[in-house]
């Protein structure tokens, strides 16, 4: 245990003396493994980034929503449709369903669409009605048509007005992507009342998937959509922007070949440089390490300490590799003209890990030589 202690300490500190005296062989690989790896931080950064940009683009214009409208049957209002909680748990999707039932008339050229909810969905609408319960119209936030407060309005051949609260909503509301004009939001019961108990067969439902990661994302919901059209005999339609990321989809996967041949680049070039130089390292060196395997050194502990050498180099040139791509990587994806975007440490850390496997693999193979000329016969090497 002693002399395996004392050989550790002996090999390290023949590694510090080498670096020492000859300083260009440690600063090259350095050198090599930190501008190598900042370069492929920016490229595969700016890839990550604009990927993130192309999605924030998507989702800004309705590229998560799945839109459908649907005729139930006669006989029921509310067929079975998923509530808020399932929609949720199955498809890890935001929805809301409104029923429509005609316009309200605000002033004599402008209407607005009257919508309502089966009961199932009450718990979503009732925050959004009047105090009471009572009729509300719903706009952006952004407009400046109706202020807040009560507002006279007239539904369906109602020859009264009746009285309405104005409720803003921000744009992203999903009832507001629903309706972007707005709408005026009624109770059931009061609906039916004014059409004589008329059912209300039409619906329309809006979806929108919270972690949007393709086209697949936006199929699974469609799929489940027209399952449910088919078992329940409903008619109507179900639309989405799945053609879209599809075709997104297969840019991006050219994308990932360009990086795996990036990658490929690197480990090329890093690769030869850590070979080459641990080559020289141990030549310059072989009488001794050879006498020290006369002694009774393993080879294993030869090759370790190379392998060592290039790991400690190489980790160390790399964690200051992404030290200053995070501190600077806003003036290095302003090169690339992508925005206002920057990333966090948990986005680049797919990334981070492939450049780090990559580079372990250059550390391993440049052990090769190494093990070679550790394991030649001791008689060849001193006569």
């Amino acid at each position: 245990m002693i002399s395996l202690i004392l050989t550790t300490l002996y090999l390290a500190k023949d590694t510090v003396h080498r670096w020492f005296t000859r300083a260009s062989s440690p600063l090259a690989r350095v050198l090599v493994v930190f501008f190598l790896s900042l370069c492929a931080l920016c490229f595969l950064g700016s890839y990550v980034i604009s990927a993130k940009a192309i999605r924030d683009k998507i989702r800004n214009r309705g590229g998560d929503l799945v839109a459908a409208f649907l005729m139930l049957p006669d006989e029921e209002r509310a067929v079975c449709l998923p509530n808020r909680q399932e929609t949720e748990k199955l498809l890890g999707a935001d929805s809301v369903v409104v029923i429509p039932a005609g316009n309200a008339q605000i002033s004599e050229r402008k209407f607005v669409p009257i919508v309502t909810y089966d009961f199932r969905r009450a718990g979503q609408f009732m925050p959004l009605l009047a105090p009471g319960g009572g009729a509300t119209l719903l706009c952006p936030a952004e407009s400046a048509l109706y202020p807040p407060g009560p507002i006279d309005l007239r539904i369906g051949a109602q020859s009264e007005a009746i009285t309405a609260m104005v409720r803003h909503l921000p744009a992203e509301h999903l009832l507001m992507r629903l309706m972007e004009n707005g709408a005026v939001l009624v109770q059931p019961e009061y609906l039916q009342q004014l059409q004589d108990g008329k059912t209300l067969r039409y619906q329309r439902m809006l979806l929108q998937v919270r972690d949007l990661q393709g086209a697949e994302s936006l199929h699974r919901v469609t799929r489940y959509l027209n399952t449910l059209k088919k078992l329940e005999g409903i008619e109507g339609t179900v639309s989405s922007a799945a053609p879209l990321l599809e075709e997104m989809d297969i840019i991006l996967g050219n994308q990932n070949q360009c990086r795996a041949t990036f990658c490929l680049g690197i480990v090329f070039i890093v690769g030869v440089l850590l070979t080459a130089l641990a080559g020289m390292e141990y030549r310059q060196n072989e009488f001794i390490y050879t006498l020290m395997k006369s002694f009774g050194i393993h080879p294993v502990m030869l090759v370790g300490c190379f392998i060592m050498e290039n790991l400690v180099l190489v980790a160390a040139s790399f964690a200051a590799a992404v030290a200053v791509f995070m501190k600077a990587q806003k003036i290095i994806v302003a090169q690339f003209k992508l925005g206002q975007y920057s990333l966090t440490l948990e986005e680049i850390m797919p990334e981070i890990q492939l450049i780090s496997l990559t580079l372990l693999f250059c550390v391993l193979v440049s052990a090769v030589p190494i093990i070679v000329a550790a394991n030649r016969q001791i008689g060849r090497v001193l006569k």
